[in-house]
């Protein structure tokens, strides 16, 4: 009995020396305290002697921002060594744990504005003929909870043009160990020219640039006189009601310009295929250019859908 006991005791002191017969021993020496400015821990940041190659970038976790402090112990250690199957042949001495302190600075955001101001050029709009230049400005967050990198590379996803006002835009940082999105405001000023009546203008007058007096107003401006800007817009158009001399034109001010009455003779052209004919009509709608009104053929006396194309003309098309 005692034989066949000293025997199982021997076969155990075997099985767990097993681990460690034919490899290389290896010798862990911790520090009690260390000063890192990397994102992460490795081996070789707590050890105060060389390491083994495949161990000493052995990631042991995130060291947080500067100024965080942390404590490693060595039951950390043998976990990340057992879990990566690198734990063979180690002995430890040195401290029992090791105080890891984060050394550096985050990052300040206004330090990014140049570049940013940089990146964001491409979605800037041009000014408009003869207004004044269109510009930026930013607003940035307080802080960024990211490590101060030099080699940061910093990138806008958005490809939409920035409208006049606030824009909310994410800009990306690519860091060499790290990576950040943030959101930024965009105040874009952009400027349109607003239409001030230099007369009074009556309801149903065909409205023309030389009515009005026209000033270049910063469309981000908080204070909305018209929601009108721009003399390209009154071609064709006629007024909705009665505009007293100094009131702002606005949109809702705008109507298209009739080119054909109810009642008028107009010129029908019909096309079928590569055949086209023309035939006398009588309108039963007004209509402005580019607009469908019925029409009566006064050859057929039918009624047809026809569109105005100018002044006294009509087209339909089978």
């Amino acid at each position: 009995m005692k034989l066949i006991t000293c025997l199982l005791l021997v076969l155990g002191i075997m099985v767990l020396a097993m681990p460690t017969m034919g490899a290389s021993s290896w010798v862990f020496a911790m520090n009690d305290t260390v000063r890192i400015s990397t994102a992460g821990v490795q081996m070789s940041d707590l050890s105060s002697s060389a390491l083994p190659a495949h161990v000493r970038n052995l990631s042991i976790g995130a060291s947080g921002m500067p100024g965080h402090v942390q404590e490693i112990s060595r039951k950390t250690i043998l976990r990340q060594l057992v879990t990566s199957g690198h734990s063979r042949g180690v002995s430890f001495k040195g401290a029992t744990s090791c105080v890891v302190i984060r050394t550096g600075e985050t990052l300040n955001p206004h330090a990014l504005r140049p570049e940013i101001r940089k990146a964001l050029q491409h979605l800037v709009p041009g000014s408009k003929q003869g207004a004044p230049a269109t510009w930026f400005e930013l607003e940035l967050p307080a802080k960024l909870s990211i490590v101060d990198d030099s080699k940061f590379k910093i990138r806008i996803s958005e490809t939409a043009l920035l409208t006049p006002g606030r824009n909310q835009i994410s800009v990306i940082l690519d860091g060499t160990n790290q990576k950040l999105n943030f959101p930024v405001t965009v105040i874009l000023h952009q400027f349109g020219e607003s239409a001030k009546a230099m007369m009074n203008i009556k309801r149903g007058d065909v409205l023309i640039p030389a009515l009005f007096e026209w000033q270049w107003v910063d469309l981000a401006g908080q204070k909305k006189i018209t929601d009108f800007y721009g003399r390209s817009a009154l071609r064709g158009v006629s007024c909705t009601r009665t505009i007293k001399a100094g009131a702002y034109l606005r949109q809702s001010d705008l109507k298209l310009t009739p080119v054909v009455l109810s009642g008028d003779r107009v010129e029908l052209q019909m096309q079928r295929g590569t055949v086209s004919v023309s035939v006398n009509a009588t309108a039963r709608q007004e209509g402005s250019i580019g607009q469908t009104i019925p029409v009566r053929n006064e050859l057929t006396k039918q009624l047809v859908n026809a569109r105005v194309v100018a002044p006294g003309l009509v087209k339909w098309r089978n």
